[in-house]
């Protein structure tokens, strides 16, 4: 089984893609991820998970044997420390090939949002890594999102969105700066007719520097 592979198996490693890709990939951060806690495969296979509730959160265990006999696992372990206000996942997995990785994350809440610190480990033992702040000023209606992140290969990219709530929708510019010195921007407009026909209306600007 391929690292590639081996992503897509198990979500919750789509963290590593956000490393490995082009910097666009930081802006799927806000959507929940799917597919967190249970492989998916195509071909014939069984899965066994084991989930046991701990005092400070949980521990899961996921096994998937294929057809051919071979099998992957998937064992997370999740902490929660309400009085520091963190939540740590820390998910190590052994794939098809053998082969073993890992991610982990601490997510601890701040005055005004959070801030989010994720490790990814591959097969060969490189690490990469992406810093994640996020705060909301709700008085303004607005929400600020800005992340720094290394790849495997000690490339160093950047990120940052501006959310800003509006009367009929919302504001968002973004910039992303790619591994490769390239700088990506974004706006969209977003306007929506809530009485009458509920319709919205989005108007993007992107722009790109070398």
């Amino acid at each position: 089984m391929t690292s590639q592979e081996f992503v897509k198996f198990f979500g919750t490693f789509v963290a590593v893609s956000l490393f490995a890709a082009d910097g666009s990939a930081l802006a799927r951060d806000a959507q929940r991820q799917r597919g967190t806690h249970a492989p998916h495969v195509t071909q014939p296979h069984t899965r066994t998970t084991e989930r046991q509730r701990t005092d400070t959160g949980h521990t899961r265990t996921d096994t998937v044997t294929r057809a051919d006999g071979a099998t992957a696992t998937r064992n997370a372990v999740v902490t929660n420390d309400k009085d520091a206000g963190t939540r740590t996942r820390n998910v190590d997995y052994t794939g098809f090939d053998g082969k073993s990785r890992s991610v982990d994350s601490t997510r601890t809440k701040t005055d005004d949002g959070f801030t989010r610190s994720t490790t990814a480990t591959n097969a060969q033992g490189e690490t990469a890594t992406r810093d994640l702040t996020v705060s909301h000023d709700q008085d303004t209606g607005t929400t600020t999102r800005s992340a720094n992140y290394t790849t495997f290969d000690g490339r160093s990219g950047s990120m940052s969105d501006v959310i800003q709530r509006t009367d009929d929708g919302y504001t968002r510019d973004s910039t992303r700066t790619l591994p490769n010195g390239e700088t990506h921007t974004r706006s969209a407009d977003v306007s929506c007719e809530k009485e009458a026909t509920r319709k919205c209306v989005q108007q993007v600007e992107t722009g790109q520097q070398p």
